[in-house]
């Protein structure tokens, strides 16, 4: 904590940013400049390229009062080149070996920086930066400066559906935005997230691009996100598990109800196409509690309805009788897929030819769910589908905590935080290889 000298003596917040260098301030994602980021070749400067604004960026975020340090995974060479040339006043970590977080978090206390004490966000445009703010469980911002020419498997450039997947709190295509964000943190949540904390946001994600085909639109969105492990604090993931049990309180179905109620309005206001239906996916006969989606489309379809009345809200799918199984335990995506194209069917009778369907859900995990409906409704005819899942599944994230059973024995495992469905209580975990970990099945409760 900084104290700040004044009559009243107040306690403030250090405000940090933890900035990635290379396509986030510097245009320089291009592969032909590996040599130069591995120390291996003379940086040439005339070849790097600052994003139009980076150094107005900098300038006022520094004026917001922030902090700013570069975290970079390239070799010192090259990172204090650039930082000597355009950003002189920011202080930089090299070789960070994102997302390690023990690496950031000692480069951090040698400046007497302590992340708990600290109004902190990690900026950059890959999966591994986010995942590095998800482990010093801070905010982070998934930026999207320019178009990958290439894709690059390790850093995730090029790779839209896993950067985002890795779960960021916010998502910028620009600097202004950044900004905006730092000023109004929760006006610019994802439209639950912000809804769970009293705040209104209008935003969703997608968790893949928008698909045009023969004319047609098919779009995925996320209102929320539930994290494996490590994830900043606006997560939604004790929620989602709420919604899975029987106890469920109605603050929570309402908080739903309204989250859906602003994102569906916005989406109806924006007219860009006239929507037809709205519905959602059941649950199966078996699944308990039983019928909640179903409760909280009635919930929401109460004052949809009345708001929009040329909107057709009812129920059009089905699960075939004596369905055994569920969609979570199919091993993987193309399996997810056959088992809904197979077991969740449209409706008898349904005329679905040439209308723009809505569907609600509760969990976007591969999108699995959607791709089988949607191939349903185009078999019927459907023109422009839109699909909304209220959790996101996202990537899991190891803790900066290591597993004490694995130092005794000179390994450094990094454990992982989960949360118990039935209670929602945080645990560490030593995740063991039969739950797609490489641990050794230590646990320990947190708080």
């Amino acid at each position: 904590m900084i104290r700040i000298p004044s009559n009243n003596r107040v306690l403030a917040e250090r405000k940090i940013l933890l900035i990635d260098l290379d396509g986030t301030l510097t245009n320089t994602a291009d592969i032909a400049l590996k040599p130069m980021k591995d120390g291996q070749k003379q940086t040439d400067l005339s070849r790097i390229k600052t994003f139009e604004g980076a150094r107005e960026f900098i300038s006022e975020a520094t004026g917001l009062g922030f902090q700013c340090i570069i975290v970079s995974d390239s070799h010192p060479k090259y990172v204090n080149t650039i930082v000597k040339e355009y950003f002189s006043d920011v202080s930089a970590l090299s070789l960070a070996d994102k997302p390690n977080t023990l690496k950031t978090l000692d480069f951090l206390r040698l400046q007497n920086i302590e992340i708990s004490d600290s109004d902190c966000y990690v900026l950059g445009d890959s999966w591994l930066d986010i995942e590095l703010g998800r482990g010093l469980g801070v905010p982070t911002v998934l930026t999207a400066f320019y178009e990958a020419t290439n894709l690059e498997i390790r850093d995730g450039i090029g790779d839209y559906v896993k950067n985002i997947k890795s779960g960021s709190t916010y998502y910028a295509e620009s600097y202004d935005e950044i900004l905006n964000i730092l000023r109004n943190p929760l006006q610019n949540l994802l439209c639950l997230e912000a809804g769970c904390r009293s705040a209104v946001s209008y935003l969703a994600r997608k968790p893949r691009r928008d698909e045009f085909l023969l004319g047609s639109l098919t779009a995925h969105r996320i209102l929320g996100r539930q994290s494996q492990g490590e994830c900043d604090k606006y997560h939604t993931t004790e929620k989602y598990f709420e919604f899975n049990r029987a106890d469920r309180s109605k603050e929570l179905l309402y908080t739903l109800r309204d989250s859906v109620i602003t994102y569906v309005d916005r989406i109806l206001e924006q007219r860009f196409f006239l929507w037809d239906i709205f519905t959602y996916v059941p649950d199966k006969q078996t699944t308990q509690p039983a019928n909640k989606m179903g409760e909280l489309f009635d919930l929401i379809v109460e004052l949809v309805g009345q708001r929009t009345p040329s909107l057709n809200c009812l129920s059009i799918f089905e699960w075939n009788e004596g369905v055994d199984s569920s969609t979570r335990r199919q091993p993987s995506a193309g399996d997810r897929r056959r088992f809904v194209r197979s077991n969740l069917i449209l409706q008898e009778g349904v005329n679905v030819n040439g209308k723009n369907v809505i569907i609600i859900d509760d969990q976007y995990t591969t999108g699995a769910t959607a791709d089988a409906l949607t191939e349903n409704l185009r078999a019927r005819g459907a023109k422009n589908i839109l699909f909304i899942a209220l959790f996101h599944l996202i990537t899991p994230v190891n803790s900066s905590k290591l597993c004490p059973k694995c130092v005794v024995n000179g390994l450094n495992k990094q454990l992982q935080v989960k949360i118990n469905r039935q209670t929602g209580s945080k645990f560490y975990s030593c995740v063991l290889p039969r739950y797609g970990g490489d641990g050794c099945g230590y646990t320990e409760n947190i708080g």
